[in-house]
């Protein structure tokens, strides 16, 4: 890791710092508006409001993790890191190649066919870009990065319409008859 990257990411004020501090705030103005009580419930008041606060933290990064904003940092991923990003990856062109589909099929408006789209081809191009940084900085100084080997697609002609389809397709995109192998 060089040092300008621990720099830059130390030098920023990170969410869980603003929910600590928050937190203790939250604990000394409770204990400073607690008069005539005993020192082991201000102890305990102290506690909960800065528990709380942790809470708040842990929410905060589990609703990140729903929205998809988390991101990998540079540096070396393991391979369980890894195969959790190629099957999200692999998932999100699924949900392309069916979005196509349903859009030949006349299932859905073009409107919603390109905000669809566009959001799914966004999230594709983000996890490959993780992976090819993931992959970049778990190869040795100097090595050269080789990509994983994609096997080789053959279209398919649809027997019905004539229309090119993908060799793992099981029906017509565009008119939707069972494709024969």
């Amino acid at each position: 890791m060089s040092s300008e990257t621990s720099t830059s990411s130390s030098s920023t004020f990170q969410p869980w710092q603003f929910y600590l501090l928050l937190g203790m705030a939250a604990a000394t103005v409770a204990v400073w508006r607690a008069v005539d009580t005993h020192p082991a419930a201000l102890l305990l008041l102290s506690g909960a409001v800065i528990s709380a606060a942790l809470v708040a933290i842990g929410v905060h990064y589990t609703v990140l993790a729903f929205m998809g904003e988390v991101r990998v940092e540079s540096g070396a991923v393991d391979v369980r890191t890894r195969a959790i990003l190629e099957q999200e990856k692999a998932a999100v062109l699924r949900s392309i190649k069916e979005l196509e589909f349903d859009r030949a099929m006349g299932k859905i408006s073009q409107a919603d066919f390109d905000a669809l789209n566009a959001r799914l081809r966004a999230r594709a191009m983000s996890l490959i870009e993780q992976i090819d940084r993931a992959t970049a900085d778990s190869a040795p100084d100097g090595a050269a990065v080789v990509p994983p080997a994609r096997p080789a697609t053959d279209r398919m002609r649809c027997g019905a319409c004539g229309a090119e389809n993908e060799a793992d397709a099981r029906f017509c995109k565009a008119c939707g008859t069972k494709v024969e192998r």
